[in-house]
This record gives C-alpha cells, sequence and structure tokens, in this order.
C-alpha cells in the first residue's frame, strides 16, 4: 500500500508540474500577443495622429484643402483615410491609422483662430506707455516691445515680440504684474484683406451705407440711421436692414452709439466714431466664457476706431465690443488736448495696428507719481471671455487654427 500511495503522490505532483507548466507557456503566449496587439494599436494611433497633424497643416495654408488624395501611405501601405467637413464656422478632421488589422480613429474639430480671441493686440507699441492705472484681463499680445511705468497688471496670457520689457525707471520700480504665462519672440501678422472681406460680406446679405457721414444708433431690435449730414434718421428692424449681421459705410466715416441685442458687426473702409455708450442689452460676465448672453459686437475699422471728444464721453465711455483697426489705432478723439476724463471701461477686446493714445500723463519728478494732463486716466479693459468661442460676425482671422475638442 505504502508502494501505491507513493506512486499516486508522483502522478499527483507530476500532473500539478504540467498544469503550471502549460498555464506559463499560455501566460507567456498571452503576454506575446498582448504586447503585439498595444505595438499594433500604438502604431495605428500614431499614423492616425499624423494624418490629424497633416491635415492641419494643409488647412493653416488654405481653409479651402480637400484630402482628395486620401488614402495616404505610410511604409508603403495605403494606411490613412482623412476627411475633412464644414459645420458652421468649424471644420471636423477625421483620420483612420490602419495597421496590421488594427485601427484607430481621431475626429478633431477645429476653427479659424479670430483676433476678436485677443483682450488686447497691437502691431507697433510706439511711445505710449502701461502705467499703475492701468489693467488688461485676458489674452495680451504685442508683436513690439512692452513698455511699462509702475507695475500694470495684466491678467491672462501674454506674448510679445520683444525679447524684453521696456522700463520706464528700472525693473524693480515698473514691472507688470503678470497673472500666467509670458512668452516672448512671437509674431502674429494682421491681414491686409479683413476690411475687404466684411465689405464683402457687407454686400452679399448685410448693409452697405453710403453718404457724406454715417450716424448708426443702436436700438435693441431697432437701428437708427442716418447717411446725411444735417442728421436726417430712419429707424428700421435690424433683421430687415442687414439679415448676415454686417452694417458697413463705404467711404465715410461712421459714427456709433446705442444697445446692442443680438450678434452684429459694424464697420469702415475710413474711421470708426464711439460717438457715446454702445453696451449690450445682456451684459454678460466678463470672467466667464459659458455666459448665455446672446449679445456681440465687433467694430471694425479700415483706419482708426476713436473715442469722440464731445460731452457724451467727457468724463467716462462704456463699450462692449470687439474692436479691430487693420492699419490705424483704438484712440481717443483729440487725446493730447481734451479735458481729463475718468476711465475707459471696455468689455470686450482690442486689436490694432498701431497703439492708440487715450490720454497723455507727467512724472513727478520729486514723487515718481504719474498726473494725468490730458484724456482719460484709467484704461480698464476686461475680456469677454466668450470670444475664446464666440466671434462676431465675418470678424478677421489670423491665419492659424485653433482646436476645440480632441476624441480619440
Amino acid at each position: 500500500m505504502g508502494g501505491k500511495a507513493t506512486l499516486i503522490l508522483v502522478l499527483g505532483y507530476s500532473a500539478i508540474i504540467l498544469i503550471i507548466g502549460l498555464n506559463m507557456n499560455s501566460i507567456s503566449t498571452t503576454a506575446v500577443d498582448n504586447s503585439a496587439g498595444y505595438y499594433e494599436n500604438s502604431l495605428a494611433k500614431e499614423i492616425a495622429r499624423s494624418g490629424v497633424n497633416f491635415a492641419a497643416s494643409n488647412l493653416s495654408r488654405s481653409s479651402s484643402w480637400d484630402p482628395s488624395s486620401s488614402p495616404y501611405s505610410f511604409n508603403g501601405i495605403d494606411n490613412l483615410v482623412i476627411s475633412v467637413k464644414d459645420s458652421a464656422d468649424i471644420k471636423i478632421v477625421t483620420s483612420t491609422g490602419t495597421h496590421q488589422g488594427k485601427s484607430k480613429t481621431i475626429e478633431v474639430k477645429i476653427a479659424m483662430a479670430s483676433f476678436s480671441q485677443y483682450a488686447y493686440f497691437s502691431d507697433v507699441e510706439g511711445d505710449i506707455w502701461w502705467t499703475g492705472a492701468d489693467s488688461v484681463w485676458g489674452p495680451f499680445h504685442t508683436n513690439d516691445k512692452i513698455q511699462v511705468k509702475d507695475h500694470p497688471y495684466f491678467a491672462g496670457p501674454t506674448t510679445s515680440h520683444g525679447g524684453t520689457m521696456k522700463y520706464y525707471t528700472n525693473k524693480a520700480t515698473d514691472a507688470p504684474t503678470i497673472v500666467g504665462t509670458y512668452s516672448p519672440g512671437t509674431t502674429i501678422e494682421i491681414p491686409t484683406d479683413g476690411i475687404t472681406n466684411l465689405a464683402a460680406s457687407a454686400s452679399a446679405g448685410g448693409c452697405v451705407l453710403n453718404g457724406s457721414e454715417i450716424y448708426v444708433e443702436f436700438k435693441g431690435d431697432s437701428i437708427k440711421f442716418s447717411t446725411t449730414k444735417p442728421k436726417k434718421y430712419k429707424t428700421v428692424l435690424g433683421s430687415d436692414l442687414a439679415p448676415n449681421g454686417i452694417i458697413y459705410a463705404k467711404n465715410a466715416d461712421i459714427r456709433i452709439e446705442g444697445t446692442v441685442k443680438g450678434k452684429w458687426s459694424i464697420g469702415s473702409n475710413k474711421n470708426v466714431y464711439i460717438e457715446n455708450d454702445i453696451v449690450y442689452s445682456d451684459v454678460p460676465d466678463p470672467m466667464d466664457k459659458y455666459d448665455t448672453s446672446p449679445d456681440l459686437l465687433g467694430i471694425i475699422s479700415q483706419n482708426n476706431v476713436l473715442i469722440s471728444d464731445n460731452l457724451a464721453n467727457k468724463t467716462n465711455i462704456d463699450i462692449h465690443a470687439a474692436i479691430y483697426c487693420e492699419d490705424g489705432s483704438f484712440m481717443a478723439e483729440n487725446y493730447d488736448t481734451r479735458a481729463v476724463g475718468s476711465s475707459v471701461n471696455l468689455i470686450g477686446g482690442i486689436t490694432q495696428a498701431k497703439r492708440g493714445a487715450m490720454g497723455t500723463f507727467q512724472v513727478d519728478r520729486w514723487t515718481g507719481k504719474v498726473k494725468a494732463i490730458s484724456g482719460f486716466k484709467e484704461k480698464n479693459y476686461k475680456y469677454d471671455s466668450r470670444l475664446l468661442r464666440k466671434v462676431p460676425p465675418y470678424f478677421p482671422s489670423t491665419s492659424t487654427f485653433k482646436i476645440l475638442s480632441w476624441l480619440e
């Protein structure tokens, strides 16, 4: 009986060892298969990502690019399929990469970046300084150097072409407070066809106003306008005057004010004058990019956008808009001779070829304090965070795309 028990015991151990060996072989085979599968899936994903980058590169050069050559080849095999679909102002890029029977699809939504996304943008700063009374909330860029005096405040990502700040006295007494990143060495070109495109859009489905002097007052759902001086006003529904939301003054200055309801862009191939407050009917929270206000305004000029030197603007002015000056500046009319006022209060953003002046100041030689001599003492610019995802109708675009979503 002892011999039989020993034999059974040996056979039992042998069976256990055999099962363990089979399991080890199975685990090893599975590990190899998993490793190979992971490699194939990873390579398929990288091929798909390459397709997205390839499409984005081509679309940045031509927004009408069509991937008609799809499928594309990687290592001599047709294993990359790209498609581009238009949805309103958004392009949907779908890229599918395949390797050894494994496929991966990536869908990316992109939109042409607009100059309205900037709280402040300038090509040239000139001899104008940011002072301690100034603040900018939101994305800031200049193709020039940033010139600062007495610690101005910049809340948002800040970029410039100039590699160093220019201080009025020195860094210790003048350096700005920057909440966010600062990246020098960046250049972003202002286009030369922004106004041309606006004029074409106005002709196609908006309103082109001709006259010696154009006056426009937004009155909620209605628009009050005159094309002569002395003024002879007409009042019409905004949707009847310009169905696509574009009002354009051809070869004439345009003077604007009022309460804006809905989405509009208004401009001229000459100058735009802001005669009085121009504000939204439903004022958004400038810090909330998901604010539900339906109102949006773009003020677009070939030359300058000026705050008129008049009684209505004597003390201060409220402006709700994204402002664009293709060849000129956003500035106060007669900034160096007008009476000292309080502040320019802006919710929106500014893009200008050359930074415009709002006033002049003098630095007390004994105390170092800044004293206003003419124009507005303060510039209170608050970025409308909705402009990160919303754009006024036909507002000029940069030559780059921004990614709205990436799904893989």
